[in-house]
Parts: C-alpha cells; structure tokens; sequence
C-alpha cells in the first residue's frame, strides 16, 4: 500500500494558491512584465510555484513552462534536475520563489541552459518581512536575500539589481523606501557573463641598427 502523501509537502504546494500569495503573484507580474519587454527573451524558461503561478503570462516566441511537482518538475514537460536542455540555449529565465531545498542545484543549472548575455529573473518570498506570517506556518523554507545573491555569483551570474515588493502584513503596503526590506518578497535580476579572452600580445619593434639610404 503506498505511503500517504506529507501533509507538509502538500502545505507547501498549497499556499501559493492562497489569496495573498495570488496577490503576490499579480504584484511580480506587473514587476516583470516591463523588465522581460525590455530584453530580447526567446527562447524562455519559466518555472513557477504552481500551475497557476506558471501559466501565465503569454510570452512571445518559443519557451518552456514547469511548475514544482512533488520532488520534480512538470508542465510542457515532465523532468527532474539536470533540466532536459542543451546547455547554453535560453536566453530569458523566470524563476520564481526558489526554496531552500532547491535553491543551489536549479540555480546552478539555470546558469548551465543560459546562453551568454542571458538574464535570470529570480523571485524568493522574504524571510525578514512581517509578511512571513502569512506562509511560514505552512513549511516554507527559503534562503535570506544575502545567501541568494552569493548563490547567484557562486553560480556564475552578476546580480545587477535586487529589488522589494509586496507588503509588510496582508493588507498594508507602506510607501517609504526606507522600509523596502521589510517588504513580502524579494525579486533578483541577474546576467550571464564570460570573461573575455585575452587579446593578441603585440610583437616587438625592432629598429634597423643601421643607416638607411635615402
């Protein structure tokens, strides 16, 4: 008789689906949208939470959508890690809310698909905000912003920009910059770079020790 599935694991999976966490969903949305027009994106990967985070929204030329299942991945595939991917052939990644389980390993393969000059959108829920209230008590465990950003440069990508978004508590979202962190989650921009290969090194000039007729 098969084990019954973890309440816990199934805890997890629901919260995105929870009112507040829809709202998030929207808020990221509106963030990303102008950040991914702004870039040439195809072909893209995006991999969300849930089917319901993943499927929207619609992105022009060729992509691929998954969502977390279980100990995988499914949607226009089903896979685990290492991604069914060449290496280097995704120009545009959004990965949203990574947790610590996952984080170094789909990271790093993140950085494995994408092509030089390829941007990684990363969204985490932030465990600093008030907001942590709302999904904590479901078995969430997600990686402080810090250890993010050096799991992003121990990978191989230059974080170029993190920014703040969402609200403090579930309903208020202050407009003071100067409470930013305290904000529901945290959303990473990010690029992949390769070091250039070093130039020709330019040949002696050797002058004539003679005279020169003229």
């Amino acid at each position: 008789m098969p084990a019954a599935p973890s309440p816990r694991q199934v805890s997890v999976a629901s919260w995105f689906d929870t009112e507040p966490a829809q709202a998030l969903c929207q808020l990221e949305l509106q963030r990303l949208l102008p950040l991914l027009a702004a870039h040439p994106i195809t072909p893209w990967l995006w991999i969300g939470p849930t089917p319901a985070w993943a499927a929207a929204p619609e992105l022009p030329g060729r992509g691929l959508r998954l969502h977390r299942h279980g100990a995988g991945y499914a949607g226009d595939t089903h896979c685990g890690l290492p991604l069914p991917l060449p290496s280097e052939s995704i120009n545009a990644i959004v990965l949203q809310h990574v947790t610590a389980r996952d984080a170094e390993q789909l990271i790093a393969e993140c950085e494995r698909v994408l092509m030089p000059g390829g941007r990684l959108w990363l969204s985490t829920l932030n465990p600093f905000s008030p907001f942590r209230r709302q999904w904590r008590r479901h078995g969430l465990v997600v990686r402080s912003p810090q250890r993010l950003r050096h799991t992003l440069e121990q990978a191989g990508l230059a974080c170029d920009d993190l920014s703040y978004l969402g609200p403090m508590w579930r309903d208020r979202a202050p407009g003071r910059r100067s409470l930013a962190p305290l904000r529901a989650a945290c959303l990473f921009s990010a690029e992949k770079r390769t070091l250039a290969l070093p130039g020709p090194t330019p040949l002696p000039v050797r002058h004539w020790p003679g005279t020169v007729a003229t």
